[in-house]
């Protein structure tokens, strides 16, 4: 379970709406407690996914529906932002453009490279004709082979 801010749920929210038709991707700062997890803001990343190389720009417009990239050194400036604030990354959140917030296999194949199976939490925005739809929150669980859906509470 995740205990969400009500200003952090409206962040992401905002960003997914402000990005579509393309995926967004950003991460939760909080703080755990008791094995608790607390997020209580966002830090915003660019998806920075270009690994479409030979393809035409219509397909690649399309790719970005689908994909998202982060970066490790966006991670490192928001680890260090989330820091300075006494706070840690405590997940990731990323946007489904016109798709249930379902993580699909290759959410759980980026996911084993960010967070792993570490208590690390992953949300999905659902964003529906540029409006944000339902967020649900994942945990990865069994060494990375399969998500987990747990409860977010405000």
């Amino acid at each position: 379970m995740i205990i969400l801010s009500v200003a952090a749920r409206a962040a992401i929210a905002h960003h997914a709406e402000s990005t579509y038709p393309h995926e967004c991707v950003g991460l939760i700062i909080g703080r755990i407690e008791n094995d608790q997890l607390f997020g209580d803001d966002i830090i915003t990343t660019p998806n920075r996914w270009t690994a479409d190389i030979g393809l035409t720009d219509a397909e690649h417009e399309h790719s970005l529906r689908d994909r998202f990239y982060l970066d490790p050194r966006d991670y490192l400036r928001a680890d260090r932002e989330a820091r300075s604030r006494n706070l840690d990354v405590i997940g990731v959140y990323h946007s489904h453009p016109d798709h249930p917030a379902q993580p699909s296999e290759r959410d759980r194949t980026g996911a084993q490279g960010i967070g792993g199976d570490t208590g690390f939490v992953f949300l999905i925005q659902s964003v529906r004709e540029a409006t944000a739809a339902e967020l649900t929150a994942w945990l990865l669980v069994d060494g990375g082979a399969r998500f987990v859906e747990t409860s977010i509470l405000a």
